[in-house]
């Protein structure tokens, strides 16, 4: 069994599944329950979230800069985030969440994130 590098985060913790250069990336998060990651956005690339475990609810950023939900996913259940897009993945429930993210762009690195500090 191969074990994965975990990089511990406040919300939880991601493991990287592959790498194809710099243009692709595929993470697995697990987000704890009653965590959530913060508000950011991409400039370089655009994501696809597969709920593989749990419920995941993602909020975004509505045009007069109001927090709005943007939905709620269940297992199986996938989104995608356009490049510049605002997203906050949260864990609102009392079980562990699990996504697979697919990273894919110019320049899928860590560095390439924009947050927003906001109370909710």
């Amino acid at each position: 069994m191969n074990t994965l590098e975990k990089t511990n985060r406040i919300w939880g913790y991601y493991s990287v599944l592959h790498e194809q250069g710099q243009e692709v990336k595929v993470k697995e998060l697990t987000v704890e329950p009653g965590q959530r990651l913060s508000m950011q956005r991409h400039q370089y690339r655009a994501e696809h979230w597969f709920v593989s475990e749990g419920t995941a609810t993602v909020y975004t950023i509505n045009h007069s800069t109001d927090v709005e939900l943007r939905g709620v996913y269940q297992k199986f259940e996938s989104l995608h985030i356009d490049k510049f897009e605002w997203h906050q993945l949260a864990n609102e429930t009392d079980s562990s969440l699990k996504i697979i993210e697919v990273q894919y762009g110019d320049n899928c690195v860590e560095e390439d994130i924009e947050r927003l500090n906001l109370a909710i």
